[in-house]
């Protein structure tokens, strides 16, 4: 009997549950935007929304929003790639999207496959959000976007 009291005390300290968290809107600019590649920063303040990080086993990025500011439409955009950096962590990509939809000023990225150190990064007081951008051509104004992530975190009970 006391293996079999031990085993479910075992196991009920092993369970875990899936907490989806969502960033706040990030603002990212290019001042001058150019044909080829740019690359957008913005940063982020982690909010976990009152989850104790040191709880985290496991974190994974579910769905990547963009949303074009300037230009409005993501007609002249061919691709991007979105990563997560923060100080003392390796830079993570964490999603794509190529060819980018003409026509469009809400962009859903396709999220990566592989993802690692998650959990660093939301350790760390902010991060910050580089976004690769392919340009078809040079733009006149700014290129400005906001980039939303979603996490599912999870959690030791």
């Amino acid at each position: 009997l006391l293996p079999l009291i031990l085993f479910a005390g075992l196991v009920s300290c092993g369970k875990t549950d899936t907490k989806t968290i969502t960033t706040a809107t990030v603002e990212m600019i290019e001042e001058y935007p150019m044909e080829g590649s740019n690359t957008l920063t913005g940063t982020w303040q982690v909010d976990l929304s009152g989850i104790d990080i040191n709880t985290v086993k496991a974190a994974k990025v579910t769905a990547i929003q963009v949303n074009m500011v300037e230009p409005t439409e993501s007609d002249l955009l061919a691709g991007i790639i979105m990563q997560l950096a923060a100080s003392g962590t390796d830079m993570q990509r964490v999603g794509i999207l190529n060819p980018v939809p003409v026509n469009s000023n809400s962009l859903e990225m396709m999220v990566a496959d592989k993802q690692n150190n998650l959990v660093d990064l939301l350790k760390q007081d902010e991060i910050t959000f580089v976004a690769d951008i392919n340009l078809k051509e040079d733009l006149t104004n700014e290129l400005s976007i906001t980039a939303t992530i979603t996490f599912d975190l999870e959690v030791k009970q």
